[in-house]
Order: structure tokens, then C-alpha cells, then sequence
């Protein structure tokens, strides 16, 4: 497994393979999609919640065309209630602190994949968001500016 993403999942999830790890990254980035916000889902409402914790200049770095900043678990911490948390952490085998992390490391990215260009899509089903192709491409990844 290469990239940063890749070897956080790895250490995250166990000796298991790339493809297993995106697997199991995969089903609980669809369950972080699938978080509702007021009237928004999906990445809006992800920008939304992190915006409401006072994330707001992490987001606009994610959603705009430069570097991203990174966040912390306690970022996600204060984000997600502790129950999403442990869900997702079961869900992927794993203790919640570590899952923490992996949200932590992978947000960002997701975020920064979903809105091309700058621009926040319409409402999109998590079911319909290609996370499969953004973890390929974040577990092959070196940077984290976006170059589109």
C-alpha cells in the first residue's frame, strides 16, 4: 500500500490488503456521507458541521484550490458525536480513537475530491460518490494541494 492515507490504513486496520482496507474505509466514509445537517446532506453537510464547530478556514482550504489544512482527532471529536464515532469504529474493526485518526487524515481529501473547482455539489447520495476512486487515488498519494 502506498501514499500517507495508505499507510495510516494500514496501521489503522490491520496487516490486510489495499483492497480490503479501501473496503472497509469505504463503507464508513459512505455512513460520514450519509450525516445529515439541517436540511443538507453529504459533503455539504460535512461542511456544514465542520463549519458550525469553527472549522470554517479548514473547510474553505479543502473546498478552495490550495493546500489543505489538516485537522485533529479532536477536530473530529468536536464535529461527530462520540455514538457516530463508536458506529464507525465497529464498523471497521477497529478502536474509536483510531478511527479518529483515520478521519482526521482523510476528511480532508474527500472533501477536497467532492468539490472540484471550488464549488460544493448539489446534494449527491452517498451511494452515489465514487469513494472507492478518491481512496485510490488518496492511497497513491504524495501531496495534499489539489492540482485541478
Amino acid at each position: 500500500m502506498s501514499g500517507f492515507v495508505g499507510q495510516i490504513l494500514q496501521g489503522v486496520l490491520g496487516g490486510g490488503g489495499q483492497a480490503q482496507s479501501s473496503s472497509i474505509l469505504t463503507g464508513v466514509l459512505q455512513q460520514v456521507l450519509a450525516v445529515k445537517d439541517g436540511d443538507k446532506e453529504g459533503v455539504a453537510a460535512i461542511i456544514q458541521k465542520f463549519q458550525n464547530a469553527g472549522l470554517g478556514t479548514y473547510v474553505q482550504s479543502w473546498v478552495g484550490t490550495g493546500t489543505n489544512q489538516p485537522i485533529t482527532v479532536d477536530h473530529v471529536s468536536s464535529v461527530f458525536s462520540p455514538e457516530q464515532i463508536q458506529g464507525w469504529a465497529q464498523q471497521a474493526g477497529t478502536t474509536p480513537e483510531a478511527i479518529r485518526g483515520v478521519l482526521a487524515q482523510a476528511i480532508p481529501h474527500v472533501v477536497d475530491h467532492l468539490t472540484p473547482g471550488g464549488q460544493v455539489p448539489a446534494q449527491t447520495p452517498p451511494q452515489m460518490v465514487d469513494l472507492a476512486g478518491i481512496l485510490g487515488k488518496l492511497m497513491g498519494a504524495t501531496g495534499s494541494a489539489r492540482t485541478a
